[in-house]
């Protein structure tokens, strides 16, 4: 067993211990007031009723899900006799309906897994706040340990934590090691920019006749809202004020327009990617890294593994930086627990539990980026990964959330700045026009509360 399992075993006994202890006292206390009233003869004590509780995640793969209800198993095995887990897996489009109908019934679900759409039952008053509990883990505000920077996005009122992250997801620039090579061209690293992307592609990029037959870049994961905003940040900017409810969008800014001018342009005045038409062709059946016919691709970590299995060598690098100025997007997995749940202790436990000691199980199954540095940067999930991916988790201390947390955050994402920015990508507008439209459009929508 390693040093770092043996810490986390040691942290999460001594919760147990206290939590054991705490229940102690309240034996002792109970027996003194029975010995108040009439007497009574000793009898044995009641074994303690095992508290059970659901906890739900979306399906994702047979692997995946497999490991899920392993995971209950183990939990289970680590609190015989005192908690109990189920874990329920639902197709995407029936998990937050669940989710919802469970509330309305007032039988909400034990612990379920977050998205976005958490955020809303956190302003209807629906969340448990979790920072007393997270307080008693003796690292879990250690920022060697635990991002902590990156976390506080999760404290929605400035103060506490509503939700337990247990992974982190981010992007990276995945390269096809094979073409580089073909070419004689150096791979890009830690110091490579956007600039540079420019230049490695025109070098990577081949033409037959009037046909490309291997581009040097695709615009990936840019072409989505959270992608895109990355080149936004590194320049100074943004699409607006602040993740947790926004007051204003600010798409039209400069640095906005010039992020959103340079994937444009790459596809459609330097032609170094394939335009949108294009690249939905080549990627239909593969997608289009995993076709091979295109040298680098922005996109999330979370390929990492689904990529495994192509028939080229790849790799990859941190995202490239903005002239000197690295940024990236980052989302967490974790659990919530709703205020009002039947079976708060043992749900709360399993979030905790998932952030604390089942990382070491985590970073051996290789399923998702553990949330605990230890783990992350462990052998044993650093061996199952891309030679680059240590430079992509050290650049995570840039990171910042891919998310927007609003009440009105879907509505603006579907009917505004999704299928303005779809445009862009079709070049049908200009980014200076696609950026005064959601402008108007979100902060429309914003006022009108």
């Amino acid at each position: 067993m390693s040093k770092q399992h043996d810490s986390v075993q040691q942290r999460v006994d001594r919760r147990s211990f206290l939590r054991l202890m705490a229940l102690g006292t309240a034996a002792v206390s109970t027996g003194v007031l029975a010995a108040c009233g009439a007497a009574t003869t000793d009898q044995p004590a009641a074994p303690a009723e095992v508290q059970k509780i659901k906890a739900m995640m979306w399906s994702n793969s047979p692997t995946l899900d497999e490991n899920f209800k392993k995971r209950a198993d183990l939990f289970n095995a680590k609190y015989k006799g005192q908690y109990e887990a189920t874990m329920e897996l639902l197709p995407w489009d029936q998990y937050w309906p669940k989710v919802d109908l469970a509330y309305a019934s007032n039988e909400p679900i034990d612990v379920y897994f977050w998205d976005v759409q958490a955020y809303g039952h956190y302003t209807q008053g629906k969340l448990k706040n979790l920072q007393a509990d997270l307080d008693k883990v003796g690292d879990f505000a250690n920022p060697d340990i635990y991002p902590q920077e990156q976390m506080a996005v999760w404290k929605f009122d400035g103060a506490n934590m509503y939700a337990v992250p247990e992974n982190i997801q981010s992007m990276a620039l995945f390269y096809n090691k094979k073409l580089f090579d073909e070419a004689g061209v150096a791979y890009p690293d830690e110091n490579t920019t956007w600039d540079d992307i420019k230049v490695i592609a025109e070098k990577l990029k081949k033409v037959e006749g009037e046909e490309v037959t291997q581009w040097g870049f695709d615009v990936g994961d840019l072409a989505v809202w959270w992608g895109s905003i990355s080149l936004a940040w590194a320049q100074g900017g943004g699409y607006f004020d602040k993740v947790v409810e926004p007051t204003t969008f600010t798409v039209s800014s400069p640095e906005a327009v010039s992020a959103l001018k340079w994937i444009q342009d790459i596809m459609y005045v330097e032609k170094l990617a394939p335009d949108s038409e294009t690249r939905s062709v080549v990627g239909q059946e593969t997608g289009i890294f995993g076709s091979g016919k295109v040298a680098m691709y922005p996109g999330g970590t979370w390929m990492i593994s689904s990529n495994a299995e192509l028939p080229f060598e790849w790799d990859i690098a941190p995202m490239p930086k903005w002239k000197d100025k690295r940024a990236m997007p980052y989302w967490f997995g974790g659990w919530v627990v709703p205020k009002d749940g039947k079976a708060s202790d043992a749900a709360t436990a399993w979030a905790i539990w998932c952030a604390t000691e089942y990382q070491a199980e985590m970073a051996a199954t290789g399923d998702w980026i553990p949330i605990r540095a230890d783990a992350r940067n462990s052998e044993a999930f650093l061996k199952g990964m891309p030679a680059g991916f240590k430079s992509v988790s050290d650049a995570i201390g840039s990171a910042r959330i891919g998310d927007v947390y609003s009440a009105k955050v879907q509505q603006i994402l579907g009917e505004v700045i999704s299928p303005t920015l779809d445009q862009v990508w079709n070049n049908k507008i200009t980014p200076e026009e696609a950026g005064k439209q959601i402008d108007e459009k979100a902060n429309k929508l914003l006022a009108e509360g």
